[in-house]
């Protein structure tokens, strides 16, 4: 977005009147439980404080509605993951947004008009398909001081890729983020060691500033761009390689990891936190369900770079350090990440003529009708 001097003063007013309306539940949703709580609606707010009329109804009013919904959360006996109690909002967050509905915007000649705001110039990075239906935009300032507006849409007709007819499963790591069964990798990014220098330098000229001066400021926006040039290159990264599977792969098998666990890992967190698992894992989801292709994931403690796919033995003495290790039991010699890969695969139960084999290998009936580990071809894919 790129709005004049007098729009951004409407943007920051209705930031402001988002925000003071939400500190205001969130005050009386932390009263304690002998004192009654008086929440106000949005037309009595606005009564109170004519400064509110300045602004748009519908943010506000999406924001009480926002605050019922986390009500329901965080009162509900069925959820999962208990809901923290609701924070207070600042003017120097990183991040300020409100949302509209859809009747409160309009697309008009490669420009967005806005209730109370008028016709603001925009840059589109796609186009939008014809037929959609508009269901909200959400209008945020981030931490360099740029405009945004995401626009949430519904479509139909999804065009879907075309079927190959092949499988893969991967094994994500820090040294190379992915490893396919057939020994594919794909390389680490590292997007924040990358750019750990340029940040280190700026943090040092931000820490001899006078805090909340001038230079101060300025010097703390550069630090922000750093940081998001940094969530950006992670994030194309991201929804190029899981686009690129998505097309390729009929079927993905991935692990299922307890990645909070292994954050508390002082040595890896960093690695680990960059690499963006969590986000990879749920990009390829979503994707999948939209272009029709099968995501399935692999039983949460199943010892996958543990366990040789030739004969089922479990080496339980292998460290993170063995990146390469030979099975006791058959003599098999295992890359780890690519017999993770490969096992993952097995797990989720596609490679029924190998693990046959394997069956029939380990309780020592004949394997002559099938053939040896090194050519076997399942699913139009070799597994070497």
């Amino acid at each position: 977005m790129l709005p004049n001097k007098t729009q951004e003063v409407l943007l920051s007013k209705t930031f402001g009147c988002c925000r003071y309306f939400w500190n205001h539940c969130v005050a009386e949703f932390n009263k304690p439980v002998n004192e009654e709580k008086k929440y106000k609606t949005v037309k009595e707010m606005r009564n109170e404080t004519i400064w509110m009329k300045e602004v748009s109804f519908c943010p506000i009013q999406q924001k009480a509605r926002d605050f019922e919904q986390f009500k329901n959360q965080f009162f509900s006996k069925s959820r999962k993951k208990k809901v923290g109690r609701p924070q207070f909002k600042s003017k120097y967050d990183i991040k300020q947004s409100f949302r509209m509905s859809n009747v409160t915007f309009e697309i008009i000649d490669d420009k967005l008009w806005i209730q109370k705001l008028g016709i603001i110039k925009c840059v589109f990075d796609r186009t939008i398909p014809e037929g959609v239906k508009f269901v909200n935009c959400t209008v945020s300032k981030d931490s360099v001081g740029d405009y945004f507006v995401s626009i949430l849409v519904e479509e139909n007709n999804i065009k879907q890729f075309s079927k190959t007819g092949k499988v893969t499963g991967i094994d994500v790591g820090l040294t190379s983020f992915l490893t396919h069964e057939d020994g594919t990798v794909v390389a680490n990014p590292r997007c924040f060691n990358e750019n750990q220098a340029e940040l280190k330098r700026i943090q040092q000229h931000l820490s001899r500033k006078v805090k909340n001066s001038n230079r101060y400021k300025k010097c703390k926006k550069q630090v922000a761009k750093v940081h998001r040039k940094t969530a950006r290159q992670r994030s194309d990264f991201l929804h190029n390689s899981s686009k690129r599977l998505v097309k390729e792969y009929d079927l993905i098998a991935v692990e299922t990891l307890g990645i909070e666990e292994m954050r508390q890992n002082p040595k890896f967190a960093k690695g680990i936190s960059d690499a963006a698992w969590n986000e990879f894992i749920r990009q390829l989801e979503y994707k999948c369900a939209w272009y029709g292709k099968e995501l399935r994931k692999a039983p949460r403690f199943e010892p996958t770079t543990k366990r040789c796919y030739v004969c089922g033995y479990i080496n339980h003495n292998l460290t993170l350090a063995d990146r390469e290790w030979d099975c006791p039991n058959c003599g098999k010699h295992h890359f780890r990440d690519q017999t993770g890969a490969i096992n993952t695969l097995l797990s989720v139960g596609t490679d029924t003529e190998l693990q046959t084999w394997r069956e029939c290998k380990t309780s020592g009936l004949p394997t002559d009708a099938f053939p040896d580990e090194a050519s076997i071809i399942t699913e139009n894919r070799e597994i070497r």
